[in-house]
C-alpha cells in the first residue's frame, strides 16, 4: 500500500484501506476506484491522504497490533466523551475501563508485532484518533517494559486521555495552518494544565494517570513545560507517553506539515534521545517500531529498486525486499528476493516518497 497525499492521488488510483471517521463511520471503502468527484468530497471532510494500491507489486497486507473494531470503538469513545465535555463541561467517561482493557487485550495478544500506525484521519478527528495512538504505543512501551497490570492499565488511561485539555482549546487554534502568534502558543500550552485539572477535579481517573495529562511535554532536559521539570522528576508515564506523542505527530498529516516517513520521524526520535526525551523509553519504542512499512519502495546500494515485503523484529533497518527494478527504471522480473537480515553488506540508500511512487515508470 501507499499513503499517498490527496494532492497526489490522481482519478483512477485504487484505495486499498478503509478510512472510518471518529463516529465510526466508513467514509471510504477499499477496492475503490477513484473518481475526481469522490476526491473532492475527501478533500471538504478534511481527508489529507489515502492509501492506495502500489502499481509494482499486489497489496501487501499489514499486521496491526490494534485490531479494526478495537480501534473504531476507542475512537468513537474518545470522541463521544470529549465532545460531551466541550458542550457540558462534564467528562463522562464510564465506559473507559473496558476501552483501555480492549487495548490492553490486543497489545498483550499481538506484542510481537511491530507499531506501524496505518489509520487516517480527517483534521476534525485528529485529537480523538492522536489519542487512541498515543495510547496504544505507550501500552506497548509499558509491557515492553514489563510494568506490573496495574501500571499498564494507569499508563494506557492516562495515555488515551493525555490530550482531553485540548477541548477546552479553541478548534480553530488546534487546526490553524499558519504558525502560531506567541500568545495563541501561550493559550495553545496551558492544555497541559486545563487537562490536569479535569482529571484531577471530577476524580475521573487515578492522580498518577492524570500526571500524563500534565506532563507529557516536560522534557528530559528540562526544556518542557509547564513546570520545566527535567528527567526522573517527570513522572515515567509521561516520559513514555511524550515519545508517543510526539512520534504519531510526525507521522500524521496537519494543518501545517505534511506527514513524515515512518524512517524519518524515527531519525529524529534518535536526535531527541536524552534531550526532549528519556534515553531508555527512546530504546525501547524503537524496538518496536517499523522503520521501512511492508510495501515501501526502497532503492538498495546494489542499485536494485524493490518493495519491503517483510520486517523482522529488532532487525528494522535491514528487511527483506522484493526487487522489482533496477535505478536506471528497467523492470526486473521473476521475483527475487534481498533479505538484508543475511546479505549483511547490502543496505537501503534511500526510501522513495509515495509521490515518487506513483510517478515511477518501470520499463522491460
Amino acid at each position: 500500500m501507499l499513503r499517498l497525499s490527496l494532492l497526489h492521488v490522481k482519478p483512477g488510483m485504487i484505495s486499498s484501506r478503509d478510512i472510518y471517521n471518529a463516529n465510526g463511520s466508513l467514509l471510504l471503502g477499499k477496492d475503490l476506484i477513484l473518481d475526481a468527484n469522490f476526491l473532492e468530497r475527501l478533500a471538504n471532510m478534511g481527508i489529507a491522504s489515502v492509501y492506495v494500491k502500489n502499481p509494482f507489486c499486489e497489496t501487501v497486507p499489514t499486521e496491526d497490533v490494534l485490531y479494526e473494531q478495537t480501534r473504531i470503538e476507542a475512537v468513537q469513545f474518545i470522541q463521544e466523551a470529549f465532545e460531551e465535555f466541550r458542550t457540558s463541561q462534564i467528562l463522562k467517561l464510564y465506559d473507559l475501563r473496558q476501552v483501555v482493557e480492549r487495548i490492553i487485550e490486543d497489545i498483550l495478544f499481538n506484542k510481537d508485532v511491530l507499531i506501524h500506525l496505518t489509520d487516517i484521519r480527517a483534521r476534525d478527528d485528529y485529537t480523538f484518533v492522536h489519542s487512541v495512538n498515543v495510547c496504544l504505543i505507550s501500552t506497548m512501551i509499558g509491557v515492553k517494559m514489563h510494568f506490573s497490570d496495574r501500571q499498564v492499565t494507569e499508563l494506557a488511561t492516562g495515555a488515551i486521555l493525555h490530550d482531553v485539555g485540548m477541548m477546552s482549546v479553541s478548534p480553530d487554534l488546534v487546526n490553524k495552518k499558519d504558525r502560531l502568534t506567541s500568545d495563541e502558543w501561550d493559550i495553545t500550552k496551558e492544555h497541559t494544565n486545563l487537562g490536569f485539572d479535569i482529571l484531577r477535579m471530577q476524580g475521573a481517573v487515578t492522580m498518577v494517570s492524570s500526571q500524563v495529562a500534565y506532563q507529557h511535554h516536560e522534557n528530559f532536559d528540562g526544556t518542557g513545560y509547564p513546570r520545566g521539570i527535567s528527567g526522573e522528576d517527570v513522572h515515567q508515564y509521561a516520559r513514555i507517553a511524550a515519545v508517543a506523542d510526539i512520534y504519531d505527530a510526525m507521522t500524521s498529516h496537519r494543518a501545517y506539515h505534511p506527514a513524515m516517513l515512518p524512517h524519518e520521524a524515527y531519525e529524529l526520535i534518535v536526535g531527541y534521545r536524552g534531550t526532549k526525551l528519556d534515553p531508555h523509553v527512546v530504546d525501547v519504542f524503537l524496538e518496536n517500531v517499523v522503520l521501512f512499512p511492508e510495501g515501501t519502495m526502497v532503492l538498495l546500494d546494489t542499485g536494485d529498486i524493490g518493495v519491503v515485503v517483510k520486517v523482522i523484529p529488532k532487525l528494522q533497518s535491514r528487511p527483506i525486499v522484493k526487487v522489482v527494478g533496477n535505478e536506471k527504471c528497467k523492470e526486473i522480473t521473476g521475483g527475487r528476493i534481498a533479505d538484508l537480515t543475511k546479505e549483511l553488506t547490502r543496505f537501503v540508500v534511500k526510501v522513495y516518497k509515495p509521490e515518487e511512487v506513483v510517478a515511477m515508470k518501470l520499463t522491460e
